[in-house]
């Protein structure tokens, strides 16, 4: 016997119905699965690791170092009963200390500059910065005389290089005059004596620098004039007209050299003395016009900005150090420890696995 199996009409309403029941029972299944407890990654603030491996109240957690580095420390086993914050394990940080604790240095050494410039200078330290300055008038004052005598005394010397007096005339066979004492006038040139002869004793007039008379003597030094130059001539002298020059300064002198490279080096000296001076000078009333000067914007924004800078270096020095360091997201028990002191940690990596909100196990 054969049964005839009627086939569903195909009216369009009919097939949009079936559609729309398969779509809501496809919803609801994948609701289901969208919201089912799911294994995900978890980074709590201490610094460590961790899986969540339910939603319920008590959670399988696995915990690992943040950095890498030598372990230093375990302090928990399995089985131990732990604390939120407490620490389970810790890396080597020796640096990482360090250079927290420059950074908290280099914070509290902006902030102090920070506080300084919005307090201004105090009365004391303004009444420090105007001694220095009177303190370096005073200094430039006296490196200014001290070095115009240096320099002065040793162009008098370049002046007084071995001076001479010369015959105008190549025949004569006369000795010249003996030049003595020290030329105390500034300026260069020549001195030329004229000899002539009246009365009982002879007499010589002078040109060039300076103008005048003066006598002629075989036995003593006479005065040039005011030039603090004398001259005796020799006992054979005889009364003739002769003329000899006295060249100031006398640049064939054997000594010439060495006195003009010392008359330079003196001048280099003073200017450089001196310059160092009016800087020690300038700096001095800066730094009275600063403390005296309230403060300007500008400058307590680029203060603002140092300590700002400062801070965010100690909490970046912070987090690095809390790295190297597991603690105890939340109570619990510790289930295994993968790590043990002396070890080489990888960032990560499971280390320490317990589970939370158990108060099994015994305490550490």
């Amino acid at each position: 016997m054969k049964h005839h199996i009627k086939s569903l009409p195909h009216h369009p309403k009919v097939v949009i119905i079936i559609s729309l029941i398969i779509a809501l029972a496809i919803g609801i299944f994948g609701y289901k699965e969208i919201n089912k407890p799911v294994s995900t990654p978890i980074i709590p603030e201490n610094g460590s690791v961790s899986t969540d491996t339910s939603s319920t109240a008590s959670e399988d957690l696995t915990l690992g170092f943040l950095t890498g580095g030598r372990i230093v420390s375990v302090s928990v086993k399995a089985g131990d009963s732990v604390k939120k914050g407490q620490v389970l394990a810790t890396l080597d940080a020796g640096s990482m200390q360090g250079s927290l604790l420059q950074a908290q240095a280099a914070y509290e050494t902006a902030k102090a500059n920070y506080q300084k410039i919005i307090n201004g200078a105090t009365g004391t330290a303004i009444d420090v910065a105007k001694a220095a300055v009177s303190s370096a008038v005073i200094n430039l004052d006296g490196i200014t005389k001290q070095q115009n005598i240096l320099v002065a005394n040793a162009y008098a010397n370049l002046l007084n290089s071995s001076l001479v007096a010369k015959s105008n005339s190549d025949n004569t066979s006369l000795p010249p005059p003996l030049i003595t004492v020290t030329y105390t006038k500034t300026d260069e040139g020549s001195v030329t004596l004229n000899i002539n002869q009246g009365g009982l004793n002879g007499y010589f007039t002078t040109s060039g620098l300076v103008t005048g008379n003066g006598i002629v003597s075989t036995t003593t030094p006479e005065p040039i004039l005011d030039t603090g130059l004398y001259v005796e001539f020799p006992a054979q002298y005889s009364y003739v007209d002769t003329n000899w020059e006295i060249d100031i300064p006398n640049t064939l002198a054997p000594n010439y050299l060495a006195n003009y490279n010392a008359y330079q080096a003196a001048l280099e000296t003073k200017n450089q003395a001196i310059s160092n001076a009016e800087a020690a000078l300038t700096q001095a009333n800066a730094s009275l016009t600063a403390l005296a000067t309230a403060a300007r914007p500008e400058d307590v924004a680029a203060a603002q900005a140092q300590m700002d800078n400062a801070q965010g270096a100690v909490q970046i020095a912070q987090a690095a150090l809390q790295n190297t360091i597991i603690t105890a997201p939340e109570d619990g028990t510790v289930v295994s420890v993968a790590i043990t002191p002396g070890q080489i940690a990888t960032p990560n990596a499971p280390a320490i696995e317990f589970i939370s909100g158990s108060s099994s196990g015994s305490s550490n």
